[in-house]
C-alpha cells in the first residue's frame, strides 16, 4: 500500500455533507495507485458509515466502484478552479431553495480548510455518468442528489494526499 489515512474531517449541513481525508503517501506515489485499491469504495466514507458495516442497508456507500475508475474519469482543474466550479454548480441549480445556502456554507468551510494546501485538483462528478454506467452503484446513483470526489496533493508537502467526498441524499 502506498498511502495511509492520517486524518478525516467531516462537515455537514442537514443532508449536505463533505469529508476531507488526509493520507500520508510514499515518495513514489502515483494517482493511478488509487484505482488499484478500494479507497473510493470504503476508505473515504465518514466514520459513522464505516462503523456500521454490519447494517449497510441503512447507509449509502460511495457512488463509484474504485476498480472501475481510472484517472481519465477525472478532470484536472488548475490552481483554485475547484472553488469556482463548486460555486458555479450551486448557482446553476434552479431548485435548491434553502439548500443552496447550506451548500454555500459548506463550500466556505471547505475553502477555509483547504486554501493553504490546494493548488490544482482532480474532480469527478455524478452528473458525468448515467445510472447504467458500470462505474456507479445503481442504488446510490438514484439516492444521491449530487456526488463529487475531489483529489489533490498538498502544495506544501508532497507526502500528503487529500480526497474529499461531497454528497447529498
Amino acid at each position: 500500500m502506498t498511502y495511509k489515512l492520517n486524518h478525516r474531517f467531516y462537515k455537514n449541513q442537514k443532508s449536505h455533507c463533505f469529508t476531507i481525508n488526509e493520507f500520508h503517501v510514499l515518495k513514489d506515489f502515483a494517482f493511478k495507485n488509487l484505482f488499484d485499491s478500494d479507497v473510493f469504495d470504503n476508505e473515504i466514507q465518514p466514520d459513522h458509515v464505516k462503523d456500521s458495516q454490519d447494517d449497510m442497508n441503512g447507509y449509502l456507500k460511495g457512488l463509484f466502484y474504485s476498480n472501475k475508475l481510472s484517472i481519465d474519469d477525472f478532470k484536472f482543474l488548475n490552481s483554485n478552479s475547484i472553488y469556482f466550479y463548486m460555486e458555479g454548480f450551486s448557482d446553476s441549480e434552479q431548485e435548491w431553495g434553502d439548500d443552496k445556502l447550506l451548500f454555500k456554507k459548506l463550500l466556505e468551510e471547505f475553502k477555509e480548510i483547504s486554501k493553504g494546501n490546494l493548488d490544482g485538483s482532480y474532480l469527478i462528478n455524478k452528473e458525468w455518468f448515467s445510472k447504467e454506467s458500470d462505474k456507479v452503484r445503481n442504488r446510490e446513483f438514484t439516492l444521491y442528489d449530487y456526488y463529487f470526489i475531489i483529489i489533490w496533493m498538498d502544495k506544501n508537502d508532497e507526502s500528503k494526499l487529500y480526497i474529499s467526498e461531497w454528497f447529498s441524499d
